[in-house]
């Protein structure tokens, strides 16, 4: 489900605590969001709706700050990957939890992504 509000955009899960803000960008062509709470399975979709949204939209470079996720699993680290190869630009912003550091560290992903710090 999407909400907005003065052009912010909270997505949130069918079910489960995630939930992912999109705030307006002073910088055009750049989706500025960020993710919290716990994503699987069954609250990933909130995270795919928003990158989906930026894709869409022509954004040309994204920006998920995912330094409030307490936890990701393989469907949180598919919607990553998914988004750093269809979108133009994808930069996560940290710091990063040390679950997703390890989840990236065993997987062998953690390479392909550009993070900043926060």
């Amino acid at each position: 489900m999407m909400i907005e509000n003065n052009r912010r955009r909270t997505y949130t899960a069918p079910v489960g605590t995630a939930w992912v803000v999109r705030e307006p960008s002073p910088e055009p062509g750049t989706a500025l969001l960020s993710a919290s709470g716990e994503f699987d399975i069954e609250s990933v979709l909130c995270l795919h709706q928003a990158l989906a949204d930026a894709r869409h939209e022509g954004s040309r470079r994204t920006v998920l700050d995912i330094s409030q996720v307490g936890f990701g699993d393989s469907s949180f680290l598919h919607e990553l990957l998914a988004a750093h190869f269809s979108h133009q630009r994808l930069v996560l912003v940290g710091p990063v939890p040390d679950q997703l550091r390890q989840l990236f560290l065993l997987t062998g992903t953690l390479r392909l992504f550009t993070i900043e710090p926060g």
